[in-house]
């Protein structure tokens, strides 16, 4: 990246609010003034990892967290993993049944291993890598 790109670059700024994306430049070289919208139109592909609710304990009905009977946005084939990691720490109270817990984390950590070469292919097979690119 020349110096020019750079300089460039860093005058295009991004933030995250209220489930949107702002994208702008700001206005001078000195970095510390107004921001102005960009000016010109681009296709901007986002790559994100999504966090999921987390697992509540009632069942009756509300906002927020998954319930009984409900499941998480994971691919199913990844389910057990949860299993998995809930066993472990479970075995992880009892000094005794240590080696349980171990079979149980590297389950999980395959698992977790399987997921993360699930979640860098295109779902027809090809793989794909992130590059960054100026907006």
């Amino acid at each position: 990246m020349s110096v020019d790109q750079r300089k460039s670059a860093l005058k295009k700024v991004y933030w995250t609010e209220r489930d949107a994306i702002g994208l702008a430049m700001v206005s001078d070289s000195d970095l510390s003034a107004a921001y102005v919208s960009v000016n010109e139109v681009k296709t901007v592909t986002i790559h994100a990892v999504k966090k999921d609710e987390n697992f509540v304990a009632t069942t009756g009905t509300g906002s927020g967290g998954i319930r009984m009977g409900e499941s998480p946005s994971i691919p199913e084939e990844f389910h057990d993993a949860l299993a998995d990691y809930a066993i472990a720490k479970g075995y992880e109270t009892k000094p005794q049944l240590l080696n349980n817990a171990i079979y149980f984390k590297n389950n999980f950590r395959e698992a977790i291993n399987e997921a993360k070469k699930y979640a860098n292919k295109g779902r027809d097979g090809s793989g794909y890598h992130i590059r960054q690119y100026d907006y």
